[in-house]
């Protein structure tokens, strides 16, 4: 039966549709399950608010998305009853000022999006709207606008949406329980004195906060500011939802978290060091895309439902393991986008070892001293030191001197004094360094020194004496490894040329045996066309010399016939040409030259 009613009022809409037949085509009208009436327009379809041929009651008018730029006194006359109506994404350039005169007792939903150049609120305030509730503007120049004195007047509205709209400062505003002031231009230090359920205050340029009447709050998003520091103890204990993303934050503590605190996201900042305390409401903590490398154990990670590490330096190391034994035991959180930090290169969190690297102690300069003494007819410097060493890793020991230039030869690691001496002047300073030579670096200890007094010293065996009169000397005294690596680099140098020289040789080589060959294929190709074309001897009677005017067999023509021609002087001629070695002539003509001249001679 309920359906049938439905049924019933849906065609009855759509038999009263207001809509001139013009705009059918693009727009329907319609009711919800609920009862709610509406009128609405396919996108991208209209450049003006539609004509609406009488007026009937609905509840709601849907033109979002679509190109139109001006609101008109007159556009909605004919709908005057209308409760919501949605121009959301249009880019108004115009709203005449009367725009809502006939609509103040039913209006209840207002949803605009501007140009960024409509800079008055006029239509808004020259006619009460007693039952408007929630109100959207969207790119808006509201940067001179008093707030305050606008909607002091409107006794019922609860929600207002203010994005993008250039808005320096937050309105105080009574009664209003959301108030949305995204993408605006507040910046600063803000004091915020009055309450809202659900506050937005997300990309602005706010650089601290303070919150001192928040009592109802329950939502608070600072996403995309410039805060670099968060006092969670200002926060009230009705708060579920705070949103710190994108900011600055360096470090937070979360030891004064609201107890009903149910999410709370911190990703995009520069946390490094976090403090936690055990919250047992929180559920759900995203830390990702941060400089967290390590966290401790807390029981707030058993009671989450959802965790977020992901774009951490994480060291997975012993101080982590407990973290790897939750997530496995729980499988409540994905951890396959988490990366540990080891070495310089990145490694899946669930992959790592989590080891701890027994902990090194490197040598330490305990005793540092520089004495300029006289010992027998030498001056020179008296150097003195204790080195701590505890996990013996000290392989030598050298000392070095700034300008002149002197490094000594390696000692060993056991020795404790040494005398400089020769080079050494009065009254001059010196740069004087101890260089601890170990298995992981080479550490330098340097101390300034002015040779202002002598001290006379009595000569000891145990004192050893390091000559530095040779300035020369003193700067070549290089390591061996050194000529060592020089002298192989030659030999290496010296065998590479030796190949290219032996790989040049073998080049030319075949090169040249190729071209022998070839010139010998060529040589007996021609050899053995010459005797294939032209045979010396003929079986049959007839004989043409085809390079010559004269015919030397049977011709009709007896006037032509040279009698002294004989059979045998032909067998001679031809005996002739065969006794040549013609295959050493290197063109036909040769040959058949040879065989005129023998004619010649016979006739």
């Amino acid at each position: 039966m309920f359906a049938f009613f439905i049924l019933f009022l849906l065609i009855n809409s759509l038999k009263s549709c207001p809509l001139t037949d013009n705009y059918l085509s693009r727009c329907h009208c319609g009711i919800l399950t609920n009862g709610d009436s509406y009128i609405k327009c396919e996108e991208k379809t209209l450049n003006q608010i539609p004509t609406f041929k009488r007026s009937f009651p609905y509840d709601e008018l849907i033109l979002s998305n679509n190109n139109i730029t001006s609101l008109l006194r007159t556009s909605f006359d004919n709908i005057k009853t209308i409760k919501r109506i949605n121009l959301e994404n249009n880019s108004l350039t115009f709203i005449d000022n009367d725009l809502l005169r006939l609509l103040g007792n039913y209006l209840e939903e207002l949803i605009l999006t501007g140009d960024n150049h409509i800079n008055s609120l006029e239509f808004l305030i020259r006619y009460p709207l007693n039952n408007l509730r929630i109100l959207k503007l969207n790119q808006f120049d509201l940067s001179e606008i008093n707030f305050e004195k606008i909607f002091s007047n409107m006794t019922k509205l609860e929600i207002i949406y203010l994005r993008s709209c250039q808005i320096k400062q937050i309105p105080n505003l009574s009664n209003i329980q959301i108030l949305d002031l995204e993408n605006n231009h507040i910046s600063n230090a803000i004091n915020l004195k009055n309450s809202y359920i659900h506050l937005n205050l997300a990309q602005n340029f706010i650089s601290s906060i303070s919150l001192e009447n928040n009592s109802q709050l329950k939502t608070l998003n600072l996403t995309q500011n410039l805060l670099t520091s968060f006092n969670f103890s200002m926060l009230n204990e009705n708060l579920t939802d705070l949103n710190l993303n994108y900011n600055r934050l360096l470090s937070i503590d979360l030891n004064n978290l609201p107890k009903n605190l149910l999410s709370l996201s911190i990703n995009n900042n520069l946390l490094k060091q976090i403090k936690f305390s055990k919250q047992d409401s929180l559920s759900s903590l995203d830390l990702s895309y941060n400089q967290i490398k390590s966290i401790e154990k807390n029981l707030l990670f058993e009671k989450l439902n959802y965790l977020n590490l992901e774009n951490n330096p994480l060291e997975c190391n012993c101080h982590l393991e407990w973290l790897k034994n939750l997530i496995l035991f729980q499988n409540k959180f994905n951890a396959s986008t988490w990366t540990c930090l080891s070495r310089k290169s990145y490694t899946t969190f669930l992959s790592s070892n989590f080891q701890c690297l027994t902990k090194l102690s490197l040598p330490k300069i305990n005793l540092f001293n520089i004495s300029y003494v006289k010992i027998a007819s030498d001056n020179g410097l008296f150097i003195q030191w204790s080195i701590i060493d505890d996990s013996n890793i000290l392989n030598s020991i050298q000392i070095s001197i700034a300008e002149p230039f002197y490094l000594s030869p390696k000692f060993h690691s056991n020795q404790t004094e040494i005398f400089l001496s020769n080079q050494i002047q009065l009254n001059k300073k010196y740069h004087i360094c101890l260089i601890l030579l170990h298995k992981y670096a080479r550490d330098k200890y340097c101390r300034e020194f002015f040779t202002d007094k002598l001290i006379i010293i009595p000569m000891s065996n145990e004192i050893i004496l390091e000559k530095t009169t040779n300035r020369n000397s003193m700067e070549f005294n290089y390591d061996i490894n050194i000529y060592m690596l020089l002298i192989g680099s030659c030999i290496g140098g010296l065998i590479t040329f030796i190949l290219i020289f032996l790989c040049c040789y073998l080049c030319f080589q075949i090169h040249k045996f190729n071209l022998k060959k070839k010139n010998e294929t060529n040589l007996s190709y021609y050899s053995r066309n010459i005797n294939s074309h032209y045979r010396p001897y003929h079986s049959h009677s007839t004989t043409t010399c085809p390079y010559h005017n004269e015919n030397l067999s049977n011709s009709t023509d007896s006037s032509q016939i040279d009698t002294s021609l004989s059979t045998t002087n032909l067998k001679h001629i031809y005996q002739t040409i065969d006794n040549q070695d013609y295959t050493s002539f290197k063109r036909e003509n040769q040959l058949f030259d040879l065989w005129n001249e023998s004619i010649r001679q016979k006739r």
